[in-house]
């Protein structure tokens, strides 16, 4: 009888390390199949959330599909996979100054945190929180944080809840001109390496303007047109480049009000990812 215990104790172990096994082999079946799985793409703008299918993105008639929310997309894609892109009128910049002496990145993310609040009162004492920077260049030690304003159901917890309960696995929630941005660097590579240029995303009124160097990007700005022509439009493109000029002419992507579209070769089809996107949905960059 004495040796019962000993047994037992000793078969635990194996038991253990089966039990293990059992749920690594479970997990990679289920990585497997997720990887198999189609990656789907949604834009949540001023215009509502639209849904748009990559494989037809060269397609003229790739126009997207509309929905009243999130939930009746997830009710319609149960178990699918799905990158997130957030227009411009819910999306805010920041830049911190590379010789602001911030030790880290939770210190530039209270130092961005309080520009925020600021600017855009209380409510944004609790929105989340990105940062990014430029990887090389002379702009590399400059920072940059980007806050999403979180209202109605375009916030990280009512995403997730309703993403659980449709068994919808989100990869990511950036903003729309990361998206942007990859898409015309793909495009043109030479637009991509050149010394100095600009990316002008439009939607709607709404004006994101990227500053590149040699494929880097430097710093994004936003404004709001109020008539939103094109002699409007041009002027503020025409402001926002440098006083030097630029080694490549710049890119407008987008549409304006009423879907007017201002370059019919973008359509927020395929999706690509730039190393240089903020986004908020990966657990090192929430504040």
């Amino acid at each position: 009888m004495s040796r019962l215990p000993t047994e037992t104790f000793a078969g635990a172990p194996a038991l253990a390390k089966q039990g293990l096994l059992s749920r690594l082999v479970q997990r990679f079946h289920a990585w497997q199949s997720a990887r198999a799985l189609p990656v789907a793409s949604l834009y949540w703008g001023e215009a509502g959330l639209w849904s748009f299918n990559p494989a037809l993105a060269d397609s003229s008639n790739s126009k997207g599909q509309s929905w009243p929310d999130f939930e009746s997309w997830c009710a319609a894609h149960p178990g699918q996979q799905l990158r997130i892109w957030v227009g411009g009128a819910w999306v805010h910049n920041v830049s911190v100054p590379a010789d602001m002496p911030l030790a880290d990145a939770q210190a530039v993310k209270a130092y961005a945190r309080l520009q925020f609040v600021h600017y855009f009162g209380a409510a944004a004492q609790d929105w989340p929180l990105a940062l990014w920077q430029p990887g090389s260049g002379p702009a590399a030690g400059q920072r940059h944080a980007v806050a999403l304003q979180e209202q109605g159901g375009l916030s990280l917890a009512a995403l997730s809840q309703t993403a659980q309960r449709y068994r919808v696995r989100i990869l990511s929630l950036r903003p729309a001109w990361s998206h942007a941005l990859a898409i015309a660097a793909t495009l043109d590579q030479a637009w991509a390496r050149a010394e100095s240029s600009g990316l002008a995303l439009l939607e709607g009124r709404m004006l994101s303007w990227l500053s590149l160097s040699k494929g880097q990007l430097v710093e994004v700005q936003q404004r709001y047109l109020d008539q939103a022509d094109s002699q409007e439009l041009q002027a503020l493109m025409q402001g926002l480049q440098p006083a030097t000029g630029s080694s490549h002419a710049p890119k407008l992507m987008g549409w304006g009000p009423q879907g007017t579209r201002w370059d019919v070769s973008d359509e927020l089809g395929a999706l690509h990812d730039s190393p240089q996107a903020a986004h908020w949905l990966a657990s090192e960059a929430l504040a």
